[in-house]
């Protein structure tokens, strides 16, 4: 039986592919956007890792989808 609780958790590299498949921006680009509250959260896996909830990413490309059409 599958958690209905669980959470997907994303690495930049995936969230940098699903930001720009076909030419997904740096990692810095994408830090400095959660630097300034552009972008969602990470979520502090260990103290050198970061990681991405996945729906809050697809949330945001949504999010931003929206707004440009």
């Amino acid at each position: 039986m599958p958690n209905e609780y669980a959470v997907k958790l994303i690495n930049y590299e995936a969230t940098r592919h699903k930001l720009d498949a076909n030419k997904p921006p740096c990692r810095r680009p994408v830090e400095r956007m959660v630097k300034r509250g552009e972008f969602v959260q990470p979520v502090r896996i260990t103290p050198r890792r970061v990681m991405f909830i996945e729906s809050e990413v697809d949330a945001w490309i949504e999010k931003r989808k929206g707004g440009k059409q």
